[in-house]
């Protein structure tokens, strides 16, 4: 299992660099693969925590490179966001202030990933591990899954942009880490699968949209010199009540078993696809 880990992570690691370093994509498409690189890092870290000895540095090492990234693409996603909205609210859209530095902010900001993932692959040769079995699995699971219900509780509750946030993390954790252990229970995880990243992309757009309405409230001038701010303000609003009731449907379903339960059910999972690994 360690040796798993290790392989599955380097993997990640060589894919974000080549995918940062891909000149035949564009800078917008790279950034995009680099973030998904850096949360399937962060997703697998979590899965094999008790006995991964360098996971706090490690995941506080990759949270810090997507950060970095996110920074030169923040103003592009903003926009795109925008123009959907109108889309959604049969608006026409306005002429948007452009971003000429944008483009070399990112290329920059790839660069810099790329170094950062360098060193960590260089690091990764010499990380420490305990003990990481099926149970390790399966404890990094529940621990995953018990922070999404107890999210999911907090968003439901406080009705905050910032606790929406929080939920989406955590569902999106639980989302890479289901892709992650997907075949050891054949025909049964895709549905689940797919139905957490539902959730994880509808809990991204409601954040997106908070994003939008804290710079039209800030400093609309930003997105554009005609935007009309209180219209968008307000279609923001009503689409993220739209989105709230789909969020709280999906929500329902991907958190709706305990914790142990769930881990009890992953176990005879991996128990399951030993005996067929063996017999094989």
């Amino acid at each position: 299992m360690g040796d798993g880990f290790l392989r599955i992570a380097r993997e990640q690691i060589g894919k974000a660099i080549a995918g940062a370093e891909n000149g035949q994509e564009s800078p917008e498409r790279r950034v995009h693969e680099a973030r998904r690189r850096c949360k399937k890092l962060r997703a697998l870290f979590r899965l094999v925590r008790p006995g991964f000895a360098g996971y706090a540095t490690e995941d506080a090492f990759v949270r810090d490179a997507s950060r970095g990234l996110a920074a030169a693409r923040d103003m592009r996603v903003t926009q795109q966001t925008y123009i959907e909205l109108m889309a959604w609210a049969h608006r026409p859209v306005p002429p948007l202030a452009s971003d000429a530095s944008g483009h070399d902010g990112e290329v920059e900001a790839l660069r810099s990933f790329a170094d950062q993932m360098r060193e960590l692959d260089r690091r990764s040769h010499h990380w420490r591990l305990e003990r990481i079995d099926l149970d390790t699995l399966a404890a990094g699971l529940k621990h995953t899954y018990r922070r999404g219900r107890h999210t999911g509780r907090e968003a439901n509750r406080r009705r905050t942009d910032e606790a929406f946030h929080e939920w989406r993390k955590y569902s999106k954790y639980h989302w890479n880490q289901l892709g992650l252990l997907e075949g050891c229970a054949g025909e049964i995880l895709p549905a689940a699968h797919k139905c957490a990243g539902d959730l994880a992309d509808h809990l991204g757009l409601h954040h997106d949209l908070a994003v939008l309405q804290d710079l039209l409230r800030t400093a609309p001038a930003e997105l554009g010199p005609d935007i009309d701010v209180g219209f968008a303000i307000d279609a923001a609003d009503r689409r993220q009540a739209e989105i709230e009731s789909r969020i709280a449907n999906l929500g329902r379903q991907v958190f709706a078993e305990k914790p142990k339960a769930l881990k009890a059910r992953f176990s005879a999972y991996f128990e399951g696809w030993m005996r067929r690994e063996a017999a094989e």
